[in-house]
């Protein structure tokens, strides 16, 4: 079939081409984030963010030789999850930088004004890491059509939070630009819009199967769930030794 300008422009107009910038990034806290929204409501960063990269979805693979000799063929071996780097504009009361500033120091406390024996939240002290469940929320990522306003596609991003809070170059010659604040979100998880959603089976050959297995020990679940999350030393002692005792029952 020979080449047609014709007909590639007609291609074209028939579907329409989609635009990069037309995008929002939304951050939704979770209840023990939503102080954050002191500093700067979440849903106005939907009109501050300038950029995001949604990440590749990609696989490590390694070689295999199906024939002991010859060519490699690339099997897939692993997963991965990068990292999910937006740039959002400053305003001029600093409500990102606290927003995002404050953020991060609920994943890690690097804090140490009133010394090492401080606490925040409770009980995590300078150079501590808090815990996951305290500070990760959903991220999604929406591109909108141009031509169809009911067109959207959107890509979500489960347990994400700050990694990498980035610098600002302060500089006398840059009158004329904007302050803006690099964020890489690290995630356990995505979904784009395309992606089908599983179901659980009861096949316990399978690794669904396997859940249900879980599902069965319900009660041993509760009870760790109901293990208070060790502050100090002897918190941890104790949480060990519950843990140990849940563990004997179940021998």
């Amino acid at each position: 079939m020979a080449f047609s300008i014709k007909d590639f422009n007609a291609q074209l107009n028939k579907h329409g081409l989609a635009k990069s910038n037309l995008f929002v990034l939304k951050i939704t806290l979770n209840e023990k984030l939503s102080f954050l929204d002191e500093n700067i409501p979440s849903s106005d960063l939907v009109f501050l963010c300038r950029s995001a990269e949604v990440p590749e979805i990609a696989v490590q693979t390694v070689d295999f030789k199906p024939r002991g000799y010859g060519p490699a063929e690339k099997r897939p071996n692993a997963f991965e999850l990068p990292l999910l780097p937006a740039v959002f504009m400053v305003d001029s009361n600093f409500g990102v930088l606290r927003f995002f500033h404050r953020w991060m120091q609920d994943v890690v406390n690097y804090d140490i004004d009133a010394g090492y024996l401080s606490e925040i939240n409770g009980g995590q002290r300078p150079y501590e890491f808090g815990y996951r469940d305290d500070y990760a929320c959903t991220v999604e990522v929406t591109v909108f059509s141009q031509n169809q306003t009911d067109k959207t596609y959107t890509y979500k991003f489960y347990n994400a939070y700050p990694v990498n809070v980035g610098s600002q170059q302060v500089a006398w010659e840059n009158a004329g630009e904007v302050m803006t604040l690099p964020v890489q979100f690290a995630y356990d998880g995505m979904k784009a819009e395309a992606t089908t959603t599983g179901e659980l089976t009861g096949d316990t050959n399978s690794a669904n199967g396997i859940l249900g297995i879980l599902s069965s020990l319900n009660t041993f679940g509760q009870a760790l769930n109901n293990l208070n999350r060790p502050r100090n030393i002897q918190d941890l002692v104790n949480t060990v030794t519950d843990v140990n005792t849940i563990l004997g029952a179940l021998r």
